[in-house]
């Protein structure tokens, strides 16, 4: 089961002029909010599970040579008295989707307790591509 995205706040996007590797001539940054609802079931388990949402502008395949993301927890929350509670980002991935030709971003999750939320990820993707002479 994957959790469902609410949306994302804040997105922004800053395009740098750069000179390879791997013929690369532009560095795009990507940065924002996922907002989500994530909840924990156990006090003894951590419950794990991912998010993928998209970022960005198209990119053809010709263009995106390659991506790298971080995330970290933005909003946490716990409803009641907090009972072996935690909150992680397992680990993030970025890669090109050649069906949206958007970079999708990965994230997986865990929370633990009860009543234990993530209501929000704050994101950062670099995406290196090679926009002269290639068709998006």
């Amino acid at each position: 089961m994957t959790i469902k995205l609410d949306g994302l706040e804040n997105p922004q996007e800053l395009e740098v002029a750069v000179s390879g590797p791997e013929g690369a001539d532009r560095l795009f940054i990507y940065t924002g909010i996922a907002v989500l609802n994530f909840k924990g079931e156990s006090v003894h388990h951590w419950k794990r599970d991912t998010i993928t949402f998209l970022v960005g502008r198209n990119f053809g395949a010709g263009q995106f040579r390659r991506a790298t993301a971080s995330a970290a927890l933005a909003s946490i929350y716990n409803d009641n008295v907090s009972n072996d509670a935690g909150w992680a980002v397992d680990s993030v991935d970025a890669d090109w989707d050649d069906e949206s030709k958007k970079v999708q971003v990965k994230a997986d999750l865990a929370v633990r307790d009860t009543d234990g939320y993530i209501y929000r990820i704050s994101y950062e993707v670099f995406v290196l591509a090679r926009t002269r002479g290639e068709k998006s």
